[in-house]
């Protein structure tokens, strides 16, 4: 699978909060899924350097806006750092519909392994 461009939509014109999606790809260019990532604006960035910010936004933006519509009733991949694995914040959405994606800056660790098994069990795709 392959990563695209990112485009971003407004979740609240009022606050002006964003959800980028990036579509995941099989190698036929098929959809298969998409990466949800937090934007507090119109860049292709999180502007805070609190990346948890970012991690506990999305999972509220796509209870919010429904994943069925940020994902076209496909896979909704959402990062999550440290924080928001060891507090299950993912399992606010649905296991059937959802990725956990591990940042790389999560150290291995017997809490963070412990949170990946609970994950498992519940029926989450974790990598």
């Amino acid at each position: 699978m392959k990563a695209t461009s990112t485009a971003a939509a407004p979740a609240n014109q009022g606050s002006q909060v964003y959800v980028a999606r990036q579509p995941i790809l099989f190698s036929n260019e098929q959809v298969f899924g998409y990466e949800l990532l937090f934007r507090d604006g119109v860049e292709d960035y999180f502007r805070h350097t609190d990346a948890d910010t970012a991690s506990r936004s999305t999972p509220d933006m796509s209870i919010l806006m429904g994943l069925d519509v940020l994902c076209d009733g496909r896979r909704a991949f959402i990062n999550c750092t440290r924080e928001t694995l060891l507090r299950d914040y993912v399992t606010l959405l649905p296991p059937a519909q959802v990725v956990v994606e591990i940042l790389e800056s999560v150290p291995v660790d017997d809490l963070v392994k412990e949170a990946c098994v609970r994950l498992r069990k519940a029926g989450y795709t974790t990598f």
